[in-house]
C-alpha cells in the first residue's frame, strides 16, 4: 500500500486539505482526505509531498497523437511506423505533465491504447477515436494535390466521406479498428485553407447518418465546430460534446444547456494562434477572428452552466509541446475562469467527457490516478502549467515519475 501525505486538493468540495492524505493500492484509491482519519503502519510505502500540493491526475481531452514531432528524419518522418514509435516516446512526455487520461483523435491513438492496455508502453489512459471525419474541401482535407481515395487509405489523421452511404462506412471503419468515440468536422477550421471558418460541413442527412450509426454501436459523436451555424446542425443531428466552440452564439448555447452537451476548451490555441510567428496569410487572417469570439464563447457558456472540459489540441509540435499541455489552465483563466473552475474542467469534468466512471477526484474505491505539484494551484495555476513543476506522478497506481 502507498502512502502520500501533505496538503491535498479537494476538488469536490474546491479546498485545500492542508494536512491531507492519499492512501492507494494497485488502481484503487483506498483513503483521501484529512491525514488523521488514516491508520499509517510502518508496513507502507510513504512519501511526503513537501511544499507541494496532492491533486487528480490531470486530463486532456483533445490530443492528437500523431508521433510526428520524433519520428526522426527518414523518409522526412512520415513513415506511419516511424511516427508510431515516436508516439510511444510522447506518451512519457504526457505523464512527465501529470497527464494520466487523454482522448485521442487519431489513427496512432487506436494502436497507442492498446499497447498501454497491453502493458508493452508506459502511457496515460488513451480513449481513441480513430481518424477525424470530414468532407471533400472541408476542414481536414489537406492534401488537396492527392486523389481522395488514395488520401483516405494513406492518411493517418483524417478520412474524407461525402453523401449518408458513405458517412456510414466511414463511422464503420473507425470501430471496425478500435475507435470507442467518432469526431467529425461540423464545421470550417484555421487551419484549413480550402473552406471557411463559417462553412457548414456535412448536411443533416449526412448528420444523422453519423449519429444513428455511432449510438448503433453504443457510442456518441463529438465535434469540431469553430463557426456557429454547422454547431447548431450537429446539435439538431444528436452529436454529444462540441469541440472548441469558438464562435457559438446563444442559439448553441441554449441549445447544449438544453441537451447537456459538454463544451472541450482548446482555448490555449485558440486565444493565441494568432501571435504564432510563420502562418501563412490566409491562416493568420482566420486566427485573428478566434479570440474575441471565444472569449464571449466561455462567458456564455459558464453563464449557462454547461460543462466546461479541457482540451488542449496539441500534438507535440513546436508550437504545442506536450510538456506544456497545463498551459491549457491559464488560458482558461485568462478566459474568466477561476482556479477551481479550471482545475475541474481538467478532472472531474474531463473525466464525464471521456465517459470513464470513477476518474478525476480523489475518493475512496476510485482510479489511482494522482499528481503532485509545485506549490499550491489554487494561488497559481502555473504549477500545473509545465512538467518542470510536475514532481509525483502515480498512474492507475504505478508510479511513473517521483522527483520528491
Amino acid at each position: 500500500m502507498h502512502v502520500l501525505k501533505g496538503r491535498l486538493l479537494d476538488l469536490e468540495a474546491g479546498r485545500i486539505v492542508e494536512k491531507g492524505l492519499v492512501a492507494y493500492e494497485n488502481d484503487c484509491i483506498l483513503y483521501a482526505g484529512e491525514a488523521d482519519g488514516f491508520p499509517v503502519t510502518e508496513e507502507m510505502s510513504i512519501t511526503d509531498a513537501g511544499t507541494g500540493t496532492i491533486l487528480p491526475g490531470l486530463i486532456d481531452c483533445h490530443a492528437h497523437l500523431t508521433g510526428e514531432e520524433n519520428a526522426g528524419s527518414f523518409a522526412n518522418g512520415r513513415l506511419f511506423g516511424d511516427q508510431l514509435l515516436g508516439g510511444a516516446y510522447q506518451l512519457g512526455l504526457l505523464l512527465e505533465s501529470g497527464f494520466t487520461s487523454v482522448r485521442d483523435m487519431s489513427e496512432a491513438g487506436l494502436y497507442l491504447s492498446r499497447g498501454v492496455e497491453r502493458g508493452v508502453i508506459p502511457g496515460p489512459r488513451i480513449i481513441p477515436g480513430g481518424k477525424v471525419l470530414g468532407i471533400t474541401s472541408g476542414h481536414v482535407d489537406s492534401s488537396i494535390e492527392q486523389d481522395r481515395d488514395y488520401y483516405n487509405a494513406h492518411d493517418h489523421l483524417s478520412y474524407l466521406m461525402d453523401g449518408p452511404d458513405e458517412c456510414v462506412r466511414g463511422v464503420r471503419e473507425q470501430f471496425r479498428m478500435g475507435a470507442k468515440f467518432i469526431k467529425i468536422c461540423a464545421t470550417g477550421g484555421v487551419s484549413s485553407p480550402t473552406d471557411r471558418i463559417d462553412d457548414v460541413q456535412f448536411s443533416p442527412e449526412e448528420l444523422r447518418a453519423i449519429v444513428g450509426e455511432a449510438k448503433r454501436h453504443h457510442s456518441y459523436v463529438t465535434a469540431h465546430c469553430t463557426g456557429y451555424e454547422g454547431a447548431y446542425q450537429a446539435l439538431l443531428a444528436g452529436v454529444e460534446c462540441i469541440e472548441h466552440g469558438v464562435m457559438l452564439t446563444q442559439r448553441e448555447i441554449d441549445l447544449m444547456a438544453e441537451k447537456k452537451v459538454p463544451l472541450v476548451s482548446t482555448l490555449d490555441i485558440s486565444l493565441h494562434v494568432a501571435n504564432i510567428p510563420g502562418f501563412p496569410d490566409w491562416m493568420h487572417q482566420k486566427a485573428v477572428q478566434c479570440r474575441e469570439n471565444n472569449l464571449r464563447t466561455i462567458e456564455m457558456a459558464r453563464k449557462a452552466g454547461i460543462r466546461i472540459a479541457l482540451g488542449t489540441d496539441y500534438s507535440n509540435s513546436k508550437n504545442t509541446p506536450y510538456r506544456k499541455l497545463g498551459k491549457e489552465f491559464l488560458a482558461m483563466q485568462e478566459a474568466g475562469m477561476s482556479p477551481v473552475e479550471c482545475l475541474r474542467a481538467g478532472t472531474i469534468h474531463a473525466a464525464h467527457v471521456l465517459r470513464v466512471e470513477k476518474l478525476g477526484l480523489l475518493k475512496e474505491g476510485w482510479h489511482a490516478d494522482i499528481v503532485v505539484c509545485d506549490g499550491n494551484p489554487l494561488d497559481t495555476l502555473s504549477c500545473v502549467a509545465d512538467a518542470e513543476h510536475i514532481r509525483f506522478v502515480a498512474a492507475k497506481g504505478k508510479i511513473v515519475k517521483n522527483c520528491l
